[in-house]
């Protein structure tokens, strides 16, 4: 792996014609992909992680395993590294096949047979486990003020931008997102706003562009 470029040098050009124990000897969560999204291969920790086999996920597009609220963006970051070349590394959310909402840091590796994209690698860091499932709390308590900020944290604020809009200082804005992503059982700003869609708390449409989180 070279400047975050992943390149199989004379890799033929049909994906399952590859060697997938390089695949498989990687320490992290990882799924081989063709251009369109489809599942090509994926190892054991890529299992573990999703909850779900190889066998039941090839031939799937990754996208069934995100949450629509979460949809768009994670496709966008897949095209860049599919169709523009670009490795791209962010924070989202995916559902596993016991239907818990899952945080996870995503790379997008484009992998290259010469000049031409063939293909995307995966890889999953950080995949947190919720500590309970979310649907057994089905009625976060949030005040006013924290559905709120909710909402225009989903809007794509700053913790800044939020202070101005609600005439409030950025250390009342940062302690009602502690105490909301604490009630929400969220780590980020992206497991909250999903968590949030899901369970119908918020106004304003999600995922806006997401700063860093609690900042």
């Amino acid at each position: 792996m070279v400047d975050g470029w992943f390149n199989m040098g004379s890799m033929p050009h049909r994906l399952q014609h590859v060697d997938f124990s390089l695949v498989d000897s990687l320490a992290v969560p990882a799924s081989l992909h063709d251009v369109d999204g489809r599942f090509i291969h994926m190892n054991r920790g890529a299992e573990e992680a999703s909850g779900s086999s190889k066998a039941e996920l090839l031939g799937r597009h990754f996208g069934e395993l995100i949450p629509p609220e979460a949809r768009e963006n994670v496709e966008a970051q897949f095209r860049r590294a599919a169709e523009c070349g670009e490795p791209t590394n962010f924070e989202t959310v995916f559902v596993d096949a016991a239907g818990h909402l899952r945080g996870v840091r995503a790379q997008h590796l484009p992998l290259r047979d010469g000049d031409e994209i063939v293909g995307v690698l995966i890889l999953a860091f950080d995949v947190r486990r919720p500590p309970s499932d979310i649907r057994q709390s089905p009625d976060p308590h949030l005040t006013p003020r924290q559905l709120e900020i909710l909402d225009l944290l989903a809007a794509g604020m700053s913790t800044s931008e939020i202070a101005t809009e609600l005439t409030l200082s950025p250390e009342t804005v940062r302690n009602h997102l502690r105490n909301t992503f604490a009630e929400l059982r969220a780590h980020t700003r992206v497991e909250a706003i999903a968590t949030a869609q899901r369970l119908g708390l918020l106004a304003a449409p999600a995922l806006g562009p997401q700063p860093s989180d609690v900042k």
